[in-house]
This record gives C-alpha cells, structure tokens and sequence, in this order.
C-alpha cells in the first residue's frame, strides 16, 4: 500500500515535469488546470497498468510513451509528428535517467545498485534524485528543441537549486546507510524528499507562469499604445483632411470664376487641369463616418505604394456605432494583416465591405494570399520571426468583439487564393 502510493506520487511528478517541458516549447490549448487534471488522470492510469502487469519495464516504456503523445495532443498545440517524437524522447531520458540515478548513487554511497528496492527510505530518495535529473534535462532540452513560440528564459542560477537538492537527497541516503534511524525518521526523511522535488517542479511553474504574464502584459500594453498612437495619428489626419477639403472647395470656386471670367481656351485648359488635380486629392471615401473615411484613405494610399489593388463598399454600413478607439483596433489590425499577406502574392489586392444582416454589423476583409495560411487545431500561427507576438493583433481584435457580442471567423480558399476574414458586431 506504501509502495503504491509512492509510485503514484512519482507518477505525479513526472507528469508535472512533462507538463512543464511542453509548456516551454508550446501554447496550451486549455487552461494550466484543465491541463493539470487530464495529465493527471492520464499517467496515474500508468500506476493501474504498472500494478496490474506487476511492473514490466517494458510495457511501463511503450505506456508512457502513448500518455506522453496523449498528453500532448489534447492538452498543447503541438503538431502531431513532433508530439510523437517528444513523446518517445521524454520517455527515453526518464527511463535512462532512472539507471543513471541508481549507479549514481551506488558509486557515491558506495552501496548496491539494488539497495533502493530493500526499503521505501532509499526508494523515495532514489526516485526524487532521479526526476530532478530528468527534470533538469527536459528543461535543458526545452531550451534547445525549435520553438514553437518564445521560450521562457531560465535564470542560471535557479538551476543551482535543484543541484543543492540532489546533494542534500544524496546526504541522505548515506545518513540512512551509515545510522540506523527509527520509523518516524525514515517517514520525516520520505516527505523531506518528495517535497524538495516538488519545491523544485513548483519553483519552476511558477516563476515559468509569472513571465509568461509579464511578457503578454507588455505585449498588450504595446498594442494599446499603438492603437492609442494610430488614433491621435487618425485625429491629426483627420483635421488636415478636413482643412484641405475646405481649402480644395475654396480652390475649386475660385477657378470657376476665373473660367467664367476668362475668354483664352489655353487659359481654360490649364484650369480644367488644375480642377481635375484637386478632385484627385479628395477624399475618396465619404461614408458619413470621418474615422471610417480616414482609416480607409490611409490604408487606399498605402496599397497605391505598394502597388496592391485596394477596394472597398461601405455605403450600406458605415460602423458609426462602433468607439472610435474600438474601430481603430479592429480595422488597423485585420486591414495590416491583409496587406502583408497579399504584398507577398502574385495577383495583389485587399477589399473590405460592410453590410448588415439581421441585428448585426458584418465586415469582410479579402486579400489576395498565394500560400495557404499556417494553423493547428484551426488556429492561425503567425508567420513573424518574433513567435512571443503570437497572435497579440487578433487577440486584440477577439477581445475588443467581446465588447459588442462579435465573433471572428477566417477563411481560405485554396483554389482561387483568397483569404477572408468576417467580423461579427451586434448592431447597438
């Protein structure tokens, strides 16, 4: 009875080591306790197998093989050929890790190999030793393995800690060898070394979990300051636009009555042509919302630099309803998506439209997109160097659509090589 519960606090423990090894290398798909309840069910069904088959190392191997692969596929987005080489490499290292420790210990004691499987004292310490070693080389590994998003960095010196357990566990062991300890020692000894390990594993979570916030904290802070900056940006813009409108009307009127003043046709031509370039520097969108009509100016400007057909309809739905900080979070971060995507392909363009149907508002951006999209489990993967950004701009967009009963949805069309984007607003 003894001897099974500590295997399931082993067990445990390498569960919470797996766990932390491919939180390093990948994003969770479900939150950190939803997580932590299906690993735990999934590897202490390793314990039934391990007491029912009385412990054959080999069928123990190919098991926690398959939880590891299960592990990772229901609980990280993680592709399904990586999964399984992860799974195998991990079970591998816990398993040599696990003959390291004991002639480890039997070198350094100078006591049998086997001597662990006389007492559950040296059985516990054995065990602990042997998952901070494993511990210790998946995080090592994890820092080593591609990335699939930006790596949690370790200071140097919390890895001293684990190394002080190991000798302090190791102490231990030759305290136990050289002096004959009574019961309730040897069970100080036991909960002394399962919670040194777990300090270790907790230690680690938590200092993992507390920069993983700080990063997506700065990260959104930088996307509120941008779009804070795009729309004193828009403001400004939005106040020339409107001096040089008055200034072309003025223009225009001026000309006018120079023409009906005039009688030389060279004098009329030259005119015309003056009006003409003023009409080409009006605003093309009028759609009866000024940060609509400046956002949309903005971004038909920059597809004209970079040579991408850039169209739009809004004449039905102009998104009046929407906060004018809310609308430039949305557009700005969908529309630059757009462009980057279709600046890369062959037949190059953006369009955006609007239109109700039924209580809501809905935008649609299309984009020309040569290469279909990367994704897992149906969630788009960002193709910029810099994988600690993952997503913040549709993160932002998703949590401003909160705000109005919104959703997002994408699609690719593989054939035709468009990528559309449908937003969802509830009309207010």
């Amino acid at each position: 009875m003894v001897y099974n519960s500590v295997v399931t606090l082993t067990t445990l423990a390498t569960m919470l080591v797996t766990y932390n090894f491919f939180s390093q290398i990948s994003e969770k798909k479900l939150k950190s306790v939803y997580c932590i309840i299906i690993g735990i069910l999934l590897f202490e069904s390793g314990v039934i197998i391990n007491i029912f088959f009385s412990n054959t190392i080999w069928l123990n191997a190919i098991y926690t093989a398959l939880i590891n692969m299960l592990f990772g596929y229901f609980c990280f987005e993680l592709k399904i050929k990586k999964i399984i080489f992860y799974a195998i490499i991990l079970d591998l290292f816990d398993g040599a890790l696990e003959f390291v420790t004991i002639f480890l210990i039997s070198a350094i004691t100078n006591t049998k190999p086997d001597i662990y499987l006389e007492n559950i004292t040296y059985y516990v310490i054995y065990a602990s030793i042997s998952k901070t070693l494993y511990f210790l080389t998946c995080s090592v590994l994890a820092r080593f393995v591609e990335k699939e998003k930006s790596n949690v960095k370790f200071p140097t010196g919390l890895y001293f800690y684990p190394i002080v357990v190991i000798c302090t566990l190791l102490t231990f062991w030759r305290i136990c060898i050289e002096t004959a300890i009574s019961n309730k020692l040897q069970i100080v000894s036991v909960i002394i070394s399962l919670s040194l390990f777990f300090s270790i594993v907790i230690l680690f979570i938590i200092y993992q979990h507390s920069i993983e916030k700080e990063n997506k904290l700065f990260l959104l802070q930088n996307e509120f300051e941008k779009i804070e900056i795009d729309k004193t940006y828009y403001d400004i813009l939005e106040k020339q636009n409107q001096e040089l409108r008055i200034y072309a009307h003025d223009a225009k009127k001026h000309l006018s009555a120079i023409k009906e003043l005039n009688n030389n046709p060279i004098i009329d031509d030259y005119v015309n042509t003056m009006s003409d370039a003023l009409k080409t520097h009006s605003s093309s969108c009028r759609s009866g919302n000024h940060l609509l009509d400046v956002i949309i100016n903005k971004y038909e400007t920059e597809c004209q630099i970079k040579s991408i057909n850039f169209s739009f309809d809004v004449k039905l739905c102009n998104l009046a309803f929407i906060n004018n900080y809310d609308l430039v979070a949305i557009l700005n971060n969908l529309l630059d998506n757009a462009i980057k995507a279709a600046v890369n392909s062959k037949d190059t363009f953006v369009s955006l439209s609007t239109n109700y149907t039924n209580t809501y508002a809905v935008i649609i951006i299309s984009n020309s997109c040569d290469k279909p999209p990367i994704t897992s489990n149906n969630k788009l993967i960002t193709t910029k160097e810099d994988k600690s950004k993952h997503g913040i701009g549709i993160k932002s967009v998703k949590k401003t659509l909160k705000k109005y009963d919104g959703d997002l949805e994408w699609e690719y069309d593989e054939k035709e090589q468009i990528f559309t984007t449908t937003v969802m607003l509830l009309y207010k």
